[in-house]
């Protein structure tokens, strides 16, 4: 019986794919613009790029279902491996946990300094459960400085990294235990309707001020964001996964254009369809846009594969964990530049593009001399297929 003919060459998930770093570096400036993007109001067209400044949150769905997608990738291609646990959870920690607790370290030791005001609720986030505080008591994104209030440190943007380090604690659990691929999918599809079932739940039982420190923040109500991003990639190593390739285009067009069409009709941020519908056909549309970005021949690979994007995709987890944490003195900074230049739109845009700039610098410093060193100690937990793969390959260079 003959095979049907392929649309795309199979995936080699053995590879690298640096299209993605392209997909993490849009991710990055769209969180970018929503904290530093201010400033430009007044007239039709800075409204309009106001209006979508305040959606780059969207930046967080899209890396949550990117990573949904790659961590389920490797644990899935893993789950048979003799030190399954282990070796995820330890190059997992060489990767994150780093400059998280590098950040903690310097607010420490700067405390004598700008007597910091840390209170009990701060060390959560050491816990990756910073999350729960912020929901409890929202003062504690910022450990406050009680005689130089701009060296204030923001910790605002932590609640992603709690949402996502909760995922990797549980999800390995869930991959080695349901072995069966479409059975793995099917429980990720249950699990995100839950998620959408426990949104429209809270909209309809909770005050609208209460609604993003828990329903945004708290991973049961953002789940489907990751593992949407875990079907795909489950769906790709399928015997259909030249048809699902197909598809992603459409799963990317269909949703973000309903997405558009009631972000126009229903403009309002604390929309209900937002905190309902909304992340899921964000998460269904991020995870098109990455199944249609790995193929070589496709517009999104094209633009994502460009080089510049790809430099700062390498570098975003950095540009993420720092981007955020200075605010009070970059806002110090755009108001010195108001009082001289006179207007708060070009005080906003030099500062913007100083802060971007230099936060790249720190964040590429912080990898290229501090992160690598811990990077290296995978090489001590690389999984079983890697290391029959260098046996093969040491056995045929002495055949050389």
């Amino acid at each position: 019986m003959t095979s049907p003919t392929r649309h795309f060459a199979p995936i080699d998930f053995k590879s690298r794919f640096p299209a993605l770093d392209g997909i993490r570096a849009l991710a990055i400036v769209m969180v970018f613009a929503l904290h530093y993007g201010g400033g430009t109001h007044g007239g039709a067209v800075l409204n309009l790029v106001n209006q979508i400044r305040l959606r780059g949150w969207i930046g967080v769905d899209l890396f949550f279902t990117l990573s949904g997608f790659l961590i389920t990738g490797i644990l899935f291609d893993t789950r048979s491996d003799s030190h399954y646990f282990k070796r995820f959870f330890a190059r997992r920690s060489v990767r994150i946990f780093p400059i998280f607790y590098l950040v903690f370290s310097i607010f420490l030791l700067l405390t004598p300094i700008f007597h910091y005001q840390w209170k009990a609720g701060h060390l959560l986030f050491l816990l990756y459960l910073g999350n729960f505080s912020l929901a409890v008591n929202p003062s504690l994104e910022v450990i406050r400085s009680a005689t130089h209030p701009a060296s204030s440190a923001h910790l605002v943007h932590f609640w992603s990294l709690c949402v996502e380090e909760q995922f990797y604690l549980m999800w390995p659990l869930v991959v080695w235990m349901v072995r069966d691929r479409i059975r793995l999918i099917w429980t990720a599809a249950g699990l995100s309707i839950l998620a959408l079932v426990l949104r429209i739940a809270m909209v309809l039982n909770v005050q609208p001020i209460h609604l993003e420190a828990w329903l945004v923040h708290q991973l049961p109500f953002r789940m489907d964001s990751l593992l949407l991003g875990a079907i795909l990639a489950l769906l790709l190593r399928g015997p259909n996964a030249d048809q699902w390739q197909q598809r992603c285009k459409w799963f990317f067009v269909f949703p973000v254009a309903l997405f558009v069409a009631l972000s126009v009709a229903m403009p309002t941020l604390a929309a209900p369809w937002l905190n309902t519908i909304g992340f899921s056909l964000l998460a269904v549309g991020s995870a098109g846009l990455i199944g249609t970005t790995l193929r070589p021949a496709s517009q999104s690979f094209r633009f994502f594969h460009l080089k510049p994007l790809r430099i700062l995709g390498k570098y975003s987890y950095g540009f993420y964990v720092y981007h955020v944490l200075w605010a009070s003195a970059w806002a110090a900074f755009v108001g010195f530049l108001t009082t001289r230049f006179h207007s708060s739109v070009l005080a906003n845009a030099l500062s913007d593009l100083l802060n971007f700039v230099l936060t790249f610098i720190v964040a590429k410093i912080s990898y290229d001399f501090f992160e690598v060193r811990f990077l290296r100690f995978k090489k001590y937990f690389e999984y079983d297929s890697e290391l029959r793969e260098h046996r093969t390959n040491f056995a045929e260079e002495l055949k050389v």
